[in-house]
Formats: C-alpha cells, sequence, structure tokens
C-alpha cells in the first residue's frame, strides 16, 4: 500500500472529480450488480489531475527503487496514465493494443508501430489507470516479454478489483489507492430488491436494460 499522504491525495483528486460514484446502481461486466464505479475517463478531461496522479505514481514507483527504462500501457484505457507516468519517470512510453477474434472478443494484446525495437532488452513497467480482474495488463506483460523486454512489475492509480502481487502473478505491483465496491449477483441484488433505478450512463448498464 502507499503511503497516508499518497492516497489521501489520489483520493481527493477521484472525488473532486467525480471519478468516484458511490449509492447508485450499476451493472459490472461480470453481470453482477454494484453501488459503485469509477469513472476514470473524467480524470482525463483534466489534463492537469492526470499529470497529477501521474507524479504521484512516479513517486511511488521510485520509492518501490525501481527504474523503468521504457513505460507500457495498455490501449485505450492505459495509455494516457501511462505517457504521465513516463514523464514523471523521465522513462520512454508506449502502448500495447489488442488482438480481438471473430466473435469481438479480446484474446491477446500486441506490442505493434516498431515498438518492440525500443524495448527489446530493456526494463519495461505495466502501467494502467484502473486495476479490475488484472486482464489487460496480465496480457500487455505476456506481450513485453513476447517481444523481448524484461518487465519490472504492474502498477496503477487504483486498484479496483482488490487482487495483489501475488494473484496477478508479478513480484511488484504498486498502486496509489485501493477502493473496494461492494457487489452482489442479480438475482440478490438489493438494489433491484429496492427499485433502484439502474445507472445506464457508466458500466453496463445501458446494455441491461436493453435486455
Amino acid at each position: 500500500m502507499p503511503n497516508h499522504p499518497t492516497q489521501e491525495a489520489t483520493r481527493r483528486i477521484l472525488e473532486s472529480s467525480g471519478t468516484l460514484i458511490k449509492n447508485d446502481h450499476f451493472v459490472y461486466a461480470s453481470g453482477d450488480h454494484g453501488s459503485g464505479w469509477i469513472a476514470k475517463d473524467l480524470i482525463n478531461l483534466k489534463p492537469e489531475l492526470a499529470y497529477e496522479l501521474g507524479q504521484l505514481l512516479g513517486q511511488e514507483i521510485r520509492r518501490h527503487g525501481l527504474k523503468p527504462d521504457v513505460v507500457c500501457g495498455p490501449a485505450i484505457g492505459g495509455v494516457i496514465c501511462a505517457q504521465y507516468t513516463a514523464l514523471a519517470l523521465g522513462s520512454r512510453c508506449i502502448f500495447s493494443e489488442r488482438v480481438i477474434n471473430e466473435e469481438g472478443k479480446t484474446i491477446n494484446f500486441d506490442i505493434k508501430r516498431g515498438y518492440a525495437e525500443f524495448i527489446r532488452n530493456q526494463s519495461v513497467l505495466i502501467v494502467d489507470d484502473i486495476i479490475n480482474t488484472g486482464f489487460s495488463v496480465l496480457l500487455t506483460y505476456q506481450s513485453v516479454v513476447q517481444a523481448g523486454g524484461k518487465p519490472l512489475g504492474i502498477a496503477a492509480y487504483v486498484n479496483r478489483g482488490n487482487v495483489g502481487a501475488k494473484e496477478l502473478g508479478v513480484k511488484n505491483f504498486i498502486y496509489l489507492d485501493e477502493i473496494s465496491l461492494p457487489a452482489w449477483s442479480a438475482e440478490a441484488c438489493p438494489l433491484c430488491e429496492s427499485a433502484r433505478p439502474i445507472n445506464v450512463q457508466y458500466a453496463h448498464g445501458a446494455e441491461f436494460s436493453q435486455r
């Protein structure tokens, strides 16, 4: 966990930007329902906030003794935070891209655009904004290995999935804040039972309501 001042500063940014939403009714990708959501894209509406988070994450990464040659973020969500974090660290920055199958599902991530030559035999830190299940960062980690890079670990603004380095299978997992948001199966959702309207602006509420 980060030190208390760092966590406080991060939470202030999340709350002041409206990014952290509580006491509402959301449908998650898993199909479960919950009362909270992190609307991460709102941070990027104010570049000064994304810059501040990048500086905080850079400080936390240095505090752990890591000095990556390259920072790599999974596209699309991890690109902006990777850029700001790389800026704070004085590192190069690249991104990995999704490989989609015929059903439209992500099956892999790949290092494209000639970036592989810049990470071969270089130390690489994978950086994303919010970690939920770790799906994107783990596939990005694998893509870095396949391209010849030497991954140091994973870093993020927020650990939303409440996973650790052990669950991710990495030596270093660094984040600025950890936020646990309650969730229930759709059948056992107390918000549905109380007829609380589903938020259709964020998460997967719109698709759920259409069904």
